[in-house]
C-alpha cells in the first residue's frame, strides 16, 4: 500500500487527543500544577491512550482528553511506569459519539537512523500540529531535563532517540510516526536547541501487552542506574577489544556497553555492583543494551541473578537479588494540614544516590517545618529521636503527640548526605483538614480519607511551673527601666492555616511588647500578623505558650496578641502605657530599645522629623495599605532591627514604637522601620482592657489625605487669617491636609468630602496633624473646609472601617473565599458582594479556566451570592452525591469503566476589581478538593475552628 505525508492528518485525526492536566497536590517528582499535553489511542476497543509519565504524574491527578471534534472524555490514570516516561490512560469508548478512533500501531522495530518522521500533537496547545524531522541518534542516554530540585523526574535505564524538530510544550506524549502512520517512538521532551527527545517503544510495548490484558507488567530493579557508553569509551576504561570479544562482547553487533552509573545505598546492588563496573552479561546472556538487560531483570523478580562485569582490569562474576520495583513506589501521601508527606521514591532517591528511606516533605504550605531547614529535597529521618523510615512509622510517632508539644525533627537532604539538620517545631493548634490519599492499583484514582486522632488534643496548660521557669530565667537585681523593658519583650511566632487578607500562608517570627500583663496583651507589628488565620505562640525566655490574635488595628500597622496571663502570674512588669498623652516633637531626645527577652540593644536618638506614611498596594496580592498615618523619623537612624519592633522612650516612659511594615509575598519592605506615637493605639488598648469582645468601633471619613504646603494652600483659597491661626496653634505645622482620593463612592444625596477639599478645622478645633482626622469613635463630625476657593462648614457622617479583622474563610473548588478586606474595598470599582476571592490552589479546577486573582463573586450556578454562608450553601447544593460511593470503590480497589471524578459543572459570575463582569464555567473536583471553612468567634480569646462539609 502506498502512503503519502499529505494524508497523514486525515489518517490520525481521530486518534490523537489533547490532554488537559491537573495535579491537585504535590507528590514525588511533580508539584501541584495544571498543564496540557498529547496522547494517542493505541486500543480503541478498550479505550487505552498512551502518553508520558510526566503527563499522568505519579500522584493524584485528573485528566480530560479532547478529540479532534471537541468531544471531551475524562481519563482514568491507569498505569505509569516506575522508571520510564510513559503511561496509559483509559476512557470509556461508549462516551464517544459519532467518531471511531483508529488505534495507532506501536512499531518499535521500524525505528532506524535516518527515518523521516512526523511528530503529531498539540504543540503549544494547538490541536493537530504536525512537525517533521528525521531520527538521528538512537542510542543516546536518557536526557536530564531539569536540575531544578522542585522537579526531579528524569528517565533512567533506557535509550532515547534524538531528532531535530520544532515541537515544543504541549507536544509531550505525541506519537512519532513514519509515513505509514505507525508509531516508532513517543515524544518525551526537548531542549532550546530544537533537539527533541523521543522515548523508544520497546518498554512501552512490553507494558502494553499486560495492560490490555488487565494486568500489571512485572518490573524488577537492582536499585542501580546504568548508562550506555561506546566501545571506544569502554576501551579507555581498560576494556580492550580482544578481552571483550573473549567474553562475548562483539563490537560489530552493538554500539557499546552498559556501565554502572549509580548504586543506591542499601539496595540489592549495594555491595555487589560498583560505580564504573562494565556489564558484560547476565545469566550467561550478553546484554549490550537496556532492552536486553531489563528484559532479564523484569523476568527474574524475587530471584538471584549472576552478572558478569569488568572491574579494575579483570572480569568477575557477582550475584544480586532482583527486587520488585513496585515495592519502592510510594502509593500514599499524608496531607498534614497542607504539609504533604510521603515515602521517598526510588526515582528521587536514585537522583541523589540516596537510600530509599525516609519521608519526603513534598510541600509545606503551613510553615510546619522551617523553610531554611527543609527546602525541596529533604526527608524526615526522625521525630523526637524516633527513626521514621517510612510514612507508617511517622504516623505512629505522631499519634503519641499533643498539639502544641515540641517536635524534635531530624531531616536529611537526599542529594547531599552531609546536609543534615535538627530543629524544634510545634504542631499548630488549628490546621486545614488532615487527609490520607491512597492510590488504587486498579484505576489509578486515589481514595481520600480524613485522619482523626493523628495529633492529640492540646497539651495541658503548664500552670505554675511555667511561672517558676520564667521567674528563674528573668529574675535580676537590676530594677532599671531597661530591665523592665527587656522583661516585657516576648518572641512571637505565627503559622497561618491558609491564605487570607492578601497574604499567603507564610510563617513569621519576631518580637512583641507586653503592654498589659494583667490581660496578657502583647503589641506587635502587623508584619508578624498579616494573615489573620495564624496559629500564634508566645515565648517568654524558656517558657512557651499558645496565644490568640486579639485585634488587628484597621488604621495603624499594629496588632495585639493575647496569652493567658495566669501562666505568668505577676512576673511581667507593667510599663504603664496608658499614661502618655503627648506626641513626640521634632528635636525631642529619645532612647530606643530593641531586641529580645534575652538580648536587648539600647541607643540614643533625636526626633528629626514627622511625615505621612504612604504605601501602595501590591498589584500581585493587594497587601494592606496604610494611609492617613503619620510617622516620625529618628537621627541617627537606628540600625534596622531583625525583631520587628523597637520601644521609644523619654524619661523612662514609653512614648512610641518603631515598627516594620508588613511585607507581601511578591514584594518586600525589608528593613523599613518607622516610628509611631504610642498614643495612637491607646484607644484600642483601652477597649481591649475593658471588654472580651474584638473591638469594632473605628470610624473613618473614607478619604485619603495628602499634605499641602501653606503657600500652595494660599493659592487654593485659604485665607491669610486662617493660615496665621494654624501657625499660632501649632507652630511646628508647615502644611494643611487636602483630600487626594475618595475611597468609597457614597450616595449622591449624602454630604461628603470631595477631591481637592482642604480641611482646616474639626468640631471647631484647628486640624494640627493627620491624627485629628484619621479615625473617630463618633457618627458625625463638623468640618471647616475650603472647596473651590470658598470656606464651608459641613457635617460629615463617618463610616465604620470596613474589612477589618477577618473571621470567616471558606475553601471550595480550590478557591479561598473571604469577606473583602479594607485594601480591596479601597481599590474596587464595584464591590458587588461581601464575597471576595484572593487566590486559589495551583492545580485546582478554577486554575484550569485561566481565572485571574482578585475577584468578587456575585452568583454561582444561578444562586445569588452575597455572603460566605451563601457560598457554603451552594457548595453543599452542588456537591456530587456520588462522591462517597466513588471514594469507597476506589478504596476497595474496584475497577471502573469511566474516568469521571465526582464533581459538577458550575457557572460562576464574578466582577473584577476594575468592575469588569466575567462569566465562566468549570467542573468541580469533589474528590481531590474537599470543601471546608474556618470560623472565629467575636471574643479576643476565640480561636479558629475548622468545619468540613
Amino acid at each position: 500500500m502506498t502512503y503519502s505525508w499529505n494524508t497523514l492528518q486525515d489518517r490520525l485525526r481521530a486518534s490523537v487527543v489533547s490532554i488537559s492536566i491537573s495535579f491537585p497536590i504535590p507528590f514525588d517528582t511533580e508539584s501541584n500544577s495544571i498543564g496540557y499535553a498529547t496522547g494517542f489511542v493505541v486500543d480503541a476497543d478498550q479505550g487505552i491512550i498512551l502518553s508520558n509519565r510526566h503527563v499522568m504524574g505519579p500522584g493524584p491527578s485528573s485528566h480530560k482528553a479532547t478529540f479532534f471534534d471537541n468531544q471531551e472524555v475524562f481519563l482514568q490514570p491507569t498505569y505509569y511506569d516506575p522508571e520510564h516516561d510513559f503511561s496509559f490512560f483509559r476512557y470509556d469508548p461508549a462516551e464517544l459519539k459519532g467518531i471511531e478512533p483508529r488505534p495507532i500501531r506501536l512499531a518499535p522495530e521500524k525505528a532506524h537512523s535516518g527515518l523521516e518522521i512526523r511528530v503529531v500533537g498539540n504543540n503549544s496547545n494547538e490541536k493537530m500540529s504536525v512537525h517533521q524531522g528525521e531520527l538521528s541518534q538512537l542510542d543516546r542516554n536518557a536526557p536530564v531535563y531539569d536540575r531544578n530540585p522542585k522537579k526531579t523526574y528524569n528517565d533512567i535505564n533506557t535509550f532515547y532517540y534524538q531528532a531535530s524538530t520544532t515541537s515544543e510544550g504541549g507536544s509531550s506524549g505525541s506519537p512519532v510516526v513514519d509515513i505509514a502512520g505507525d508509531a516508532v517512538a513517543i515524544k518525551a521532551g526537548g531542549n532550546r536547541a530544537a533537539s527533541n527527545y523521543m522515548m523508544p517503544l520497546q518498554p512501552v510495548k512490553y507494558a502494553f501487552d499486560y495492560i490490555r490484558r488487565g494486568e500489571i507488567p512485572p518490573r524488577g530493579t537492582l536499585q542501580a542506574v546504568f548508562r550506555h557508553m561506546t566501545h571506544v569509551q569502554a576501551e579507555r576504561l581498560g576494556l580492550e577489544a580482544a578481552a571483550a570479544a573473549s567474553e562475548g562482547v562483539c563490537a560489530d553487533e552493538s554500539t557499546g556497553v552498559l556501565i554502572v552509573h549509580k548504586v543506591v545505598p542499601n539496595g540489592p546492588a549495594d555491595g555487589v555492583l560498583q560505580v564504573g563496573d562494565i556489564i558484560i552479561g547476565v545469566n550467561n546472556t550478553a546484554v549490550p543494551g537496556f532492552p536486553e538487560l531489563f528484559g532479564i531483570i523484569d523476568a527474574q523478580i524475587g530471584r538471584r541473578i549472576s552478572m558478569r562485569v569488568f572491574r579494575k582490569s579483570q572480569f568477575i562474576t557477582v550475584h544480586a537479588m532482583v527486587q520488585d520495583l513496585y515495592e519502592i513506589m510510594p502509593t500514599r501521601t499524608l496531607n498534614l494540614g497542607n504539609c504533604y508527606l510521603h515515602d521517598l521514591s526510588f526515582q528521587e532517591a536514585a537522583s541523589g544516590s540516596a537510600p530509599v528511606t525516609g519521608v519526603k516533605i513534598s510541600m509545606d504550605a503551613t510553615s510546619l517545618f522551617p523553610s531554611h531547614e527543609t527546602g525541596q529535597r529533604k526527608v524526615i529521618h526522625a521525630i523526637n529521636y524516633q527513626i521514621t523510615p517510612n510514612l507508617n512509622a511517622l504516623i505512629q510517632v505522631l499519634r503519641g503527640i499533643h498539639r502544641g508539644q515540641p517536635l524534635v525533627v531530624t531531616v536529611k537532604d537526599f542529594h547531599d548526605p552531609r546536609d543534615e539538620a535538627m530543629f524544634v517545631t510545634y504542631f499548630p493548634q488549628v490546621t486545614a483538614p488532615i487527609l490520607m490519599y491512597t492510590r488504587s492499583i486498579a484505576t489509578g484514582f486515589w481514595a481520600v480519607e480524613p485522619v482523626y486522632g493523628l495529633i492529640g488534643a492540646p497539651e495541658p496548660k503548664l500552670g505554675p511551673a511555667l511561672s517558676v521557669d520564667y521567674a528563674n530565667l528573668t529574675s535580676t537585681a537590676d530594677d532599671s527601666f531597661a530591665s523592665r523593658v527587656q522583661q516585657c519583650m516576648v518572641w512571637i511566632e505565627t503559622r497561618p492555616v491558609c491564605p487570607a487578607d492578601g497574604q499567603y500562608a507564610i510563617g513569621r517570627s519576631g518580637t512583641g511588647l507586653v503592654v498589659d500583663p494583667k490581660r496578657g496583651l502583647v503589641l506587635c507589628s502587623t508584619r508578624l500578623l498579616p494573615n489573620p488565620t495564624s496559629n500564634i505562640s508566645a515565648t517568654f525566655g524558656a517558657a512557651r505558650t499558645n496565644a490568640t490574635l486579639a485585634y488587628i488595628h484597621p488604621q495603624y500597622p499594629v496588632a495585639f496578641v493575647k496569652y493567658d496571663p495566669a501562666l505568668l502570674a505577676d512576673i511581667i512588669p507593667d510599663l504603664g502605657l496608658l499614661k502618655p498623652d503627648r506626641r513626640l516633637g521634632v528635636g525631642d531626645p529619645v532612647t530606643v530599645f530593641a531586641g529580645t527577652n534575652s538580648q536587648l540593644k539600647q541607643c540614643a536618638a533625636t526626633v528629626s522629623g514627622r511625615q505621612l506614611l504612604t504605601t501602595t498596594p501590591c498589584e500581585s496580592c493587594l497587601d494592606q495599605v496604610f494611609i492617613n498615618t503619620e510617622k516620625f523619623l529618628l537621627s541617627p537612624t537606628p540600625t534596622p532591627m531583625e525583631y520587628n519592633i523597637g520601644v521609644v522612650c523619654v524619661n523612662d516612659q514609653v512614648i512610641g514604637v518603631l515598627l516594620s511594615l508588613p511585607e507581601c509575598f511578591h514584594c518586600t519592605y525589608t528593613n523599613k522601620y518607622f516610628g509611631f506615637d504610642i498614643a495612637l493605639i491607646l484607644p484600642a488598648l483601652s477597649q481591649l482592657r475593658a471588654s472580651d469582645i474584638v473591638p469594632n468601633s473605628v470610624r473613618v471619613l473614607d478619604v485619603e489625605f495628602s499634605c499641602l504646603s501653606l503657600a500652595t494652600a494660599r493659592a487654593f483659597g485659604v485665607s491669610a487669617h486662617r493660615l496665621q491661626d494654624i501657625l499660632h496653634s501649632a507652630p511646628e505645622t508647615r502644611s494643611v491636609l487636602k483630600v487626594c482620593r475618595i475611597l468609597h463612592i457614597r450616595p449622591a444625596d449624602m454630604v461628603s468630602l470631595e477631591i481637592g477639599d482642604i480641611v482646616l478645622q474639626i468640631n471647631g478645633r484647628n486640624v494640627e496633624h493627620i491624627d485629628d482626622v484619621a479615625c473617630f469613635d463618633c457618627d458625625l463630625v463638623q468640618l471647616t473646609i475650603i472647596r473651590q476657593g470658598r470656606e464651608l462648614v459641613l457635617s460629615i457622617p463617618t463610616t465604620p472601617f470596613q474589612g477589618a479583622n477577618t473571621n470567616h474563610i471558606v475553601y471550595w473548588a480550590g478557591m479561598y473565599f473571604q469577606q473583602p478586606y479594607h485594601t480591596v474595598l479601597q481599590q474596587a470599582t464595584r464591590p458587588v458582594s461581601n464575597v471576595y476571592v484572593f487566590t486559589f490552589t495551583d492545580g485546582s479546577p478554577i486554575a484550569m479556566e485561566s481565572f485571574h486573582l482578585k475577584m468578587f463573586v456575585s452568583e454561582i450556578s444561578k444562586n445569588p451570592i452575597n455572603t460566605l454562608d451563601d457560598v457554603v450553601r451552594v457548595a453543599k447544593l452542588v456537591r456530587d452525591p456520588n462522591l462517597a460511593e466513588f471514594n469507597k470503590r476506589v478504596a476497595r480497589n474496584e475497577k471502573m469503566s469511566s474516568g469521571t471524578i465526582p464533581g459538577r459543572d458550575v457557572i460562576i459570575h464574578i466582577v473584577m476589581l476594575n468592575g469588569e463582569d466575567v462569566v465562566k464555567s468549570f467542573r468541580t473536583n469533589d474528590q481531590y478538593f474537599p470543601a471546608w471553612q474556618l470560623r472565629r468567634g467575636p471574643r479576643i480569646d476565640d480561636n479558629w475552628v475548622l468545619e468540613e462539609f
